[in-house]
């Protein structure tokens, strides 16, 4: 009931353009900040607090392989994200492709791990299943639901896509700052499209909606630290985050987002997806 009464404010924002968007506060299971833990952990808003559970239940298993104390809090947006990192206010992230790229090429950032997806990590645009759009051409002009401006999936692919459809193309288009929230703008009848991220699209298991584009299938959003962290510690926090995620709690938090477990990332592949992305870019 509380994400579709904020989803209903994003659709207001659409008819009356003197409106700000609605705020879109931390809720459990994030707290606001992290002061007393041993090492914090921010995570991007790709999922909404309420569907975010799954991370919280496999960063408090992660304790136990590190010996202290492991508090995750998360942000409105990926760009709030970005600048808790910079400012080392959290030890590791997990945060999106995009936002990613954009933290490796302005040099704070480093991507340590990767996430090994159920999934193709592409981008998809859906409309409800009983609408009659059969390609993103046929959206121009309706009330569209993007997730985030950093997000490569919900955001900037979709807009590379729509190059040439004209300028005016996503005139109505909003955020709702998560993939599940922007599915349910469709499923609530607030946006006649979406732009996902198909992971979280096949691992909520969506009925009721069917995709009419699709992007290229790129690098899974990753796990990053700070450049200047520890090496000892950032060394520390990758074998955990392995060590964790081969066992059977981790592995079953780990499903529920859509993965299987982690793997060695380069960089490059996330500061190509930025680099693509930056025309369209706000």
């Amino acid at each position: 009931m509380l994400g579709w009464v904020r989803l209903l404010g994003a659709f207001l924002f659409l008819l009356c353009a003197c409106q700000p968007l609605p705020e879109v506060g931390v809720e459990p299971p994030y707290a606001p900040v992290a002061h007393t833990a041993g090492v914090r952990v921010v995570v991007a808003g790709m999922r909404s607090p309420e569907g975010a559970e799954p991370y919280r239940v496999f960063l408090g298993g992660l304790e136990e392989h590190l010996g202290e104390r492991v508090e995750a809090f998360g942000r409105r947006t990926y760009a709030e994200v970005l600048e808790v990192l910079r400012r080392g206010e959290a030890e590791m992230g997990f945060l999106c492709t995009l936002a990613a790229g954009l933290g490796v090429e302005e040099g704070f950032l480093d991507v340590v791990l990767a996430g090994e997806t159920l999934f193709p990590y592409q981008s998809l645009i859906v409309v409800a299943e009983a609408s009659p759009y059969r390609e993103l051409a046929e959206l121009r002009g309706m009330p569209f639901a993007f997730t985030d401006p950093l997000s490569n999936t919900g955001h900037a692919w979709p807009r590379l896509l729509a190059r040439g459809l004209g300028e005016d193309f996503f005139a109505r288009a909003f955020f709702t700052y998560s993939h599940d929230r922007a599915l349910e703008a469709v499923l609530d009848g607030l946006a006649e499209g979406a732009a996902v991220d198909r992971v979280v699209y096949e691992s909520l298991g969506v009925r009721a909606l069917r995709v009419v584009a699709q992007g290229p299938v790129d690098p899974p959003p990753p796990v990053v630290v700070p450049r200047d962290l520890d090496p000892k510690l950032r060394s520390r926090l990758v074998r955990a985050l392995l060590r964790h995620g081969a066992t059977p709690q981790g592995q079953k938090a780990l499903r529920a987002l859509g993965l299987r477990g982690f793997r060695p990332a380069e960089e490059e592949p996330y500061r190509a997806v930025y680099q693509r992305a930056r025309e369209v870019l706000p």
